[in-house]
């Protein structure tokens, strides 16, 4: 588990708000950041994750507004969603065009690969922090709903975000491989949050059975992932579709189908070999449960898509988990 702790109030006055747009920087996103009192900054922060996820909790105690510009996205795009939950204070977010003021309770979704920007008068929030590959609907779907405020006060919105709030309790309750489980959570959590929204807005543009379908194809495909079976073939079967009607679907997100079910049983595979819980699984085990028949060639898809192979990978991470650090995540 990795873990960032800033608090400016540690730190000599003219060095304060500087040293917070580094640890931003290094251990949440890239941003702009300009502050009126940045003579006299004062906010804290703590930031706690694996290699998948993270998660902040930030009381920023002066004005602040942190712009992610398209330079920034040039020069480094971690391709992930930022949930922000509101804890106090009244908050103001934009992004493609949308701009939205937030309060108590309130939930934002931003996406890191377009230009957003964030202003603080002052207060607590937490962010979430996700790869987009891991979130299993439809990226055009997604961005329906980027900067429009949603409610974390009840229902499952209420449900993600006291698990977020769990995550980063203190003194902290939790093992490393009890977060890994929360985070995990929260990743369903958000993702039956936001289909919940996203059902109610696709009876509204005239694409919409287009859209529903794509969420559809999305789902099934999420959900059948362990069965060696499941091809392209299958899932245009189980929507009544054509194969090439599904390859033109798939299209519109820049993907194909095969190549769908391939990334997505890959990262299962990933967050397995992250997860301490499942260190004495044989890795041929945790690839068979995926729907990967042929070990070699899940080792040979592992290598080319990570960089690693399985068994390199999990010493690697297994390297990194119980470990922490004061500093900025590099």
């Amino acid at each position: 588990m990795i873990e960032t702790v800033f608090d400016s109030e540690r730190l000599p006055v003219g060095e304060r708000f500087a040293s917070w747009y580094e640890m931003t920087r290094h251990a949440l996103i890239s941003t702009r950041v300009r502050s009126e009192d940045a003579a006299d900054f004062r906010a804290s922060a703590r930031v706690i994750g694996t290699n998948t996820f993270q998660v902040s909790t930030e009381v920023v105690r002066s004005p602040l507004r942190a712009d992610r510009t398209a330079k920034h996205i040039r020069q480094s795009d971690p391709e992930q969603y930022l949930l922000g939950v509101i804890r106090t204070g009244t908050h103001g977010f934009s992004q493609r065009g949308r701009e939205a003021t937030v309060g108590v309770g309130d939930l934002v979704l931003f996406d890191s690969s377009q230009p957003f920007r964030a202003c603080y008068e002052g207060g607590a929030h937490q962010m979430f922090f996700l790869p987009k590959a891991v979130l299993p609907l439809p990226a055009t779907e997604v961005a329906m709903l980027l900067a429009t405020p949603l409610s974390g006060r009840d229902g499952i919105g209420g449900i993600l975000s006291q698990c977020l709030r769990e995550i980063l309790r203190e003194p902290a309750p939790y093992r490393a491989a009890e977060i890994i489980r929360l985070f995990d959570i929260a990743l369903e959590l958000l993702t039956t949050l936001l289909a919940h929204e996203l059902h109610a807005l696709r009876t509204l543009p005239p694409e919409s059975h287009r859209q529903a379908l794509l969420a559809r194809v999305h789902t099934f495909i999420h959900q059948n992932l362990g069965d060696p079976d499941l091809s392209p073939q299958t899932v245009a079967e189980a929507h009544h579709v054509s194969l090439r009607h599904l390859q033109q679907l798939l299209a519109t997100a820049d993907t194909t189908p095969a190549s769908m079910i391939r990334r997505k049983r890959l990262e299962q595979c990933r967050r397995a070999l992250m997860d301490p819980r499942q260190s004495r699984r044989a890795i041929h085990a945790i690839a068979a449960r995926w729907g990967f028949t042929d070990a070699a060639h899940f080792s040979r898809l592992f290598r080319a898509t990570y960089g690693a192979s399985p068994s390199e990978f999990r010493v690697a991470h297994e390297s990194l988990v119980g470990g922490t650090t004061g500093g900025p995540r590099e």
